[in-house]
Parts: structure tokens; sequence; C-alpha cells
């Protein structure tokens, strides 16, 4: 006897159209992210605004160049931009995560 849900070709075809739409979707709303809130300085006027919120100096910084990098690689992914030499757009979002187990 089996245990567990057998595999069927049926999963495999929802779970890659999942990833692929979710992955689609993060990397708009990382987009949307940045230049609609980030950029717009008729919600945020400045980084001063941000420390103003509670965020540190250093936090702005990250969070900046966490949400830049992730409208790069969106770019990159529509075909918008190029990326020359290698990078590692991951370094600040991995920041923003916190500590995860």
């Amino acid at each position: 006897m089996t245990l567990g849900l057998p595999l069927t070709q049926t999963d495999i075809n929802v779970k890659a159209a999942s990833l692929a739409i979710d992955l689609i979707n993060a990397l708009a709303a990382c987009k949307r992210f940045k230049t609609e809130l980030l950029d717009n300085t008729n919600i945020i006027a400045n980084d001063a605004a941000l420390v103003a919120m509670g965020f540190t100096a250093g936090e702005v910084t990250t969070l900046r160049a966490a949400f830049a990098a992730a409208s790069k690689l969106s770019d990159i992914a529509n075909a918008l931009d190029v990326q020359t030499p290698a990078s590692n757009f991951l370094v600040d979002l991995r920041k923003l995560r916190g500590a995860v187990v």
C-alpha cells in the first residue's frame, strides 16, 4: 500500500502554473511598491519622512536598495533591461525577511 496522494500530470500542471503566476505577480508587485510608494514624493516626500515613521537611516537605505533591485529584476525578467555584470538581486530583500528559521 502506498501512503499519500498519487502524483498526477494535473498536480504538476497546477503547481507549475501556480508558481509561475506567483513569480510574475510578485515581480510586478515589487515594481509597483517601488514606483507607486517609494518613488512617489506625494506619498513619501523623502528619506526623512521614512525616518520620521520610525525607520533608521540604515533601514531606509536597505528598503530602497531592496526594491530598486527587485524592480530591476522585474525589468530584466520582462526583457526591458539587461544586467552586466551578474548581480545578486536578493541581498537586501533577504534582509527584509528578518530571522527565518
